[in-house]
Formats: structure tokens, C-alpha cells, sequence
């Protein structure tokens, strides 16, 4: 006898249901039971010959057999009526199911029609619930197969169909490391409510972050049904990260801006002398030397500066900017990190190129995460490259654009890098920096975009308008003479300082006396002559008791005028004291250090007002 004639000669009803849900064996038994007969079912779902079974109990128990391979009963709905299944699992992993009317076969009460529609109505009500759910919802078993999910938990795992994930186990989306910590919450769960937080790895994404809470829906001794909740949380962690580091960029603009006084002090006075030395043209190595020393005195102070500048808190500005100045400063706080990425910058951009309208600090900002992500494009390749910053004019705007010699952007990712907290860089990316950017140039009338350069590497454009208000001056080459003698007071707590900036004044050929503390200066301003004091170069920072602003505000309750002979030097231009005070002052200041240039155009400035 063959095994279909073998099938048909049973009583009981025996159904094969293959590894892809659909049914392998039909035999008659089991169509005279169901009133179904095998042509209309075989190679079908079996959900189409049990509709009832799907989503419920019969559906977890036939998963679970097919899971671990213990054998179950089950309870089968089959058109009005049930029958019982006993459930094992068969070569190549099919189910088989044993079909047989229950054995206390009773009349039917007339209540449980009734009953039956309350139960499949709340049922539906329940299915409705769970998928409509907003949040990544799925139902487990115990050793993390899924056994359904909505379409929340679907997206959670970068699958189109919830469906699909039926049969698959939870574990493959998770982190390697973390999978032992799941397999063990899972089974934690089976007994007491557990709290996982896990990453959940896509092959096209970077991970996500989730907060996740597991109970068991099963009833006591009855086999483990795990609903576990979870929450994506990748965006608050990636938020709470952004604000640590706001944190710490806060606290190091606040280090910086205690350390620049104490710093901008020293290379004053080494600017000071150098310059001072220059001026002897007796000895050319003396004189080569000195300057070198001035330089790069002067480049140090301008690096403290921009530093200062860039950490500021202040409201949005809109003045003319000279790209090159922006450039230049970006470019000495990259120099360190760019040469250690073997990445050559260079700078191309036309002396007549006229200012661009915009918030300086802000254009630096953009222009600094610019020539950022140009280094790193470059460094991921593992050989030397360039990043090139160059600008033109067009029209009424100016093109401004930070070219790399990197791998250049996968072209179905152009159109996502102003995207928040989209990032190509995994864990060392927060995904704001071109976001922030985007922001930032929209608010100055500008546009921005990134194309790929033909060949390799990537360009990142800026638009920006163009300032015609005025034509761009060129500073003068030759150091332009006072055009008067001046009686100078200088007012400075340290002597180096003090010393160099009198050496300088009087280079000038101006009358210099310098002092170290406010009383000093009251002193010398209270004597009979000192009304002869043209200007008063006062330092904002005296001394722990006083500051320059202390004698300004002596002068202004004075009544006579001569507060507006004042000049304030400083070292420290990010603190809200400072600023402040020199704001409503409306004094000129000279930030150290300083050239004699400076210093000259200053004084002619105040002595002719």
C-alpha cells in the first residue's frame, strides 16, 4: 500500500504543513472533517483552510512545535466547529498535524454561537490593537524566535513586511556582544518583567539604539508568550550626546577664555621687543630674527583669538566678511590636524574679491566643518590629498566652495547629508555638522549644497550675497607715521608688557609714561598736568581689586571729557564682563598683541577725536 492510500485508510485526519506555511499532506480524514477536499488546499497557506487558527493560540503552539520540537496539543477551529490536533514536527521540517473530533461530543448550546463571537471579536480587537501599536512591538518565544510583529517592529529592522519576520529570531538584528544579555532577559522574562536596552544592527544604517520592556502574556503553565515593547531611542541619545559635548565646548570656551588674558600678556611684550629689535637695521640677522620672533608672536595671538571667536556665545550678526580672513583663520586651527592627515590645504581666492554679507563667526563655523569633513574624507582613503578653498564672484553672490580629493559621496546619498543626525562617519558622527550648516548659511541669504568632483572627492558649495556697500581696502605695507607728539599714559600690571608697549609708543616718537596700578594712574591724571595726556592706553585686566574699566568710570563721573581719551587693551575677548564693559564704554581697543601699525592708527585715532 502506498503512503496516500496508507493516509486515506485512517480515521484520523493527518495535515503537512511545509517550512513556507504552505500544506504538503491533505488526507481524507481530515477533508470529511473540514468539509474541505484536498484540491482546493493543497499547495495553499494554511491559514486559507484554518482562517481562525491565524494569530491566536494555534498559530503560537505551532510555531513553538516547529521552534524546539516538542510535540503539542491544540484545540483547532475549522469552520463552526473545533477539532483537536496533535502536533509534532517531521523531516525537512514540516508540521504534522493528527486531527481527531473531540472526545465529549455534546450538543451545542445555544449561548455558544454567542460565545464564540464575543471571543473572535475580542480577539480581532486585540490583533487591531497590537499592530496598530506606534511603538516596535513583537511577540516571542522564549528563545527569541519571532512568532509576529507589527509593522512598527517591521521598520525597527529595516523589513517591508511584518509578516516576514514570523519564524526568524529576534537575535539576528541585535549586537553580537549583547546577545547573551537578550537570551538571558528573555528568559528572566518567562517569571518577572525585565528592562533590556540593546542595539539593533541594519546593514544599510547605522545602529539604533532601543529601551526595551519584556513581560509574559502566557497564563501560569501554559508555554511562554513574550510581548516585547521597545522604544527607538537613537535620537535622544544622540541628543543627549550633542548637549555633552555643547557642555564641554561651553567649559573649554570658558578655559580658554581664562587662559587668553595670561597668554595674549606674554606675546605682547615678545611682540613688543622683537619689533623694537627689527628697528635696529645695523645687524640684517638681528634684524631677520626679530622679525621672525614678531611674526610669530602675532600669528600666535591671531590663533588665541580666533579660538576666542569661535567659542563666543553672542547674537547673530550681519557685517561684512572677507573670505580670505575666514580661510586663513580656519586653516590655522586645522594646520596641527591637517598635517598629521598628510592633507595639503591651499587657498584660492582673487585679492579683488569683494566681502560677503554674512555673521563672520558663523561663516567661520561653516567653512571650519567644511574643511573638517574634507580632511577626514581624505584621511579615510590612506593616502595624501588636498583640500583646496576657493572662491568667485558671480553676479551679486559670491561662490565659495571646500574641495577634497577624498572618495567623493555615493550619488543616492547627495541628496541626505543636510539630513539631522544623518552621518556616514558610524559612532564618530552626530549627524549635525552639514545640518547646522544648512541652517546657518539659509539665515545669511545663502545657499549650499555638496557635488561630486569628476575624477574622485567631493565639493561642498556655498552661495552667499555679496557686499557692495563699499570697495575692499588694502592695508597699507609702510608703517604710516603719527601725525602729531603725543603725551601718552600707559596703565598695565605687568612689567614685560607695560615695558614693551611704552618702547613702542615712544618708537612712535610720542611722550610715554607708564604706571602699573589704578592709583598710579589716578596719581599722574590728578597732578597738575595731567590734562597733558593725549591718550591713556589702559589694560582691561589690572589686578584682582581693579580693572581699566574702574578708571574709565572715575573720568566719565569727572565730567570733563577725558574718558574718551581712553584706549583699552585686553588678552581676554569672550568673557560677558569684558565684553560688556567695553560696550557700553564705546572705547577703541587694541587686542594683544599688537603691531606698531596698530597701535599708531589707534592713537591718531583717539588724538584726533
Amino acid at each position: 500500500m502506498d503512503t496516500r492510500a496508507l493516509l486515506d485508510s485512517l480515521d484520523l485526519g493527518v495535515v503537512a504543513i511545509a517550512s513556507d506555511w504552505t500544506i504538503a499532506e491533505w488526507s481524507a480524514a481530515a477533508a470529511r472533517m473540514t468539509g474541505l477536499p484536498g484540491d482546493r488546499v493543497l499547495r495553499r497557506e494554511c491559514w486559507e483552510a484554518f482562517p481562525r487558527a491565524r494569530g491566536g493560540e494555534v498559530e503560537r503552539v505551532l510555531r513553538q512545535v516547529l521552534a524546539d520540537g516538542r510535540p503539542r496539543a491544540s484545540l483547532l477551529p475549522s469552520g463552526p466547529s473545533m477539532l483537536e490536533a496533535r502536533i509534532t514536527r517531521g523531516p525537512a521540517n514540516h508540521l504534522l498535524l493528527v486531527l481527531h473530533q473531540p472526545r465529549d461530543v455534546r450538543m451545542p448550546d445555544p449561548r455558544a454561537g454567542d460565545l464564540l463571537a464575543a471571543f473572535e471579536a475580542e480577539r480581532s480587537l486585540y490583533l487591531k490593537l497590537f499592530h496598530s501599536l506606534p511603538t516596535p512591538t513583537f511577540l516571542l518565544a522564549v528563545d527569541g524566535q519571532i512568532l509576529d510583529a507589527n509593522a512598527e517592529a517591521a521598520r525597527l529592522v529595516g523589513e517591508a513586511d511584518a509578516r516576514a519576520l514570523r519564524g526568524q529570531t529576534l537575535g539576528t538584528w541585535v549586537a553580537g556582544v549583547q546577545r547573551p544579555a537578550l537570551a538571558t532577559g528573555l528568559r528572566d522574562a518567562v517569571t518577572q518583567r525585565q528592562e533590556l536596552q540593546l542595539a539593533i544592527e541594519l546593514a544599510s544604517d547605522s545602529p539604533r539604539e532601543v529601551k526595551a520592556v519584556v513581560v509574559n502574556l502566557a497564563p501560569s503553565g501554559q508555554p511562554p508568550t513574550l510581548l516585547f515593547l521597545a522604544v527607538d531611542v537613537s535620537r535622544e541619545l544622540l541628543l543627549q550626546r550633542r548637549l555633552l559635548q555643547a557642555d564641554r565646548l561651553s567649559q573649554l570656551g570658558a578655559l580658554v577664555s581664562g587662559v587668553a588674558h595670561e597668554l595674549n600678556n606674554p606675546l605682547a611684550a615678545i611682540a613688543a621687543f622683537a619689533e623694537m629689535l627689527g628697528a635696529e637695521r645695523r645687524d640684517p640677522d638681528l634684524q631677520e630674527s626679530a622679525g621672525i620672533i614678531q611674526a610669530e608672536a602675532l600669528r600666535a595671538g591671531r590663533i588665541v583669538g580666533t579660538l576666542l571667536d569661535f567659542a563666543r556665545q553672542r547674537p547673530r550678526v550681519s557685517a561684512p566678511v572677507d573670505l580670505v580672513d575666514v580661510a586663513e583663520q580656519v586653516l590655522s586651527l586645522q594646520r596641527s590636524a591637517l598635517k598629521k592627515a598628510r592633507v595639503r590645504a591651499a587657498v584660492a581666492i582673487p585679492d579683488d574679491l569683494p566681502p560677503v554679507i554674512g555673521d563672520p563667526q558663523e561663516l567661520q563655523q561653516v567653512v571650519l566643518n567644511a574643511v573638517v569633513n574634507a580632511r577626514q574624507a581624505v584621511a579615510a582613503t590612506g593616502r595624501p590629498g588636498q583640500v583646496l578653498i576657493m572662491a568667485q564672484r558671480t553676479d551679486d553672490h559670491v561662490l565659495l566652495a571646500v574641495e577634497d580629493s577624498g572618495p567623493g559621496v555615493p550619488q543616492e546619498l547627495l541628496e541626505r547629508v543636510f539630513e539631522p543626525f544623518f552621518t556616514t562617519k558610524g559612532e564618530e558622527g552626530t549627524g549635525l555638522g552639514l545640518a547646522i550648516c544648512f541652517g546657518l548659511v539659509r539665515a545669511m541669504g545663502g545657499r549650499i549644497w555638496m557635488q561630486n568632483v569628476e575624477g574622485s572627492g567631493a565639493r561642498l558649495a556655498i552661495e552667499l550675497p555679496l557686499d557692495t556697500t563699499q570697495p575692499r581696502t588694502v592695508p597699507a605695507a609702510a608703517l604710516v607715521l603719527p601725525k602729531r607728539r603725543l603725551a601718552v599714559l600707559v596703565v598695565d600690571d605687568e612689567e614685560n608688557v607695560r615695558r614693551g608697549m611704552v618702547l613702542l609708543a615712544k618708537r612712535l616718537g610720542h611722550d610715554v609714561t607708564g604706571v602699573e596700578r589704578l592709583a598710579d594712574a589716578a596719581r599722574q591724571l590728578t597732578e597738575p598736568e595731567g590734562d597733558r595726556f593725549d591718550a591713556l592706553l589702559v589694560d582691561v585686566h589690572l589686578d584682582e581689586a581693579n580693572s581699566g574699566f574702574d578708571l574709565f568710570e572715575r573720568l566719565r563721573l569727572e565730567g570733563r571729557g577725558r574718558e574718551r581719551r581712553i584706549v583699552f587693551t585686553t588678552g581676554d575677548s569672550i568673557s560677558a564682563r569684558t565684553r560688556d564693559g567695553l560696550q557700553r564704554s564705546e572705547r577703541p581697543v587694541l587686542r594683544k598683541p599688537f603691531s606698531l601699525q596698530e597701535l599708531s592708527d589707534v592713537l591718531d585715532r583717539v588724538a584726533g577725536g
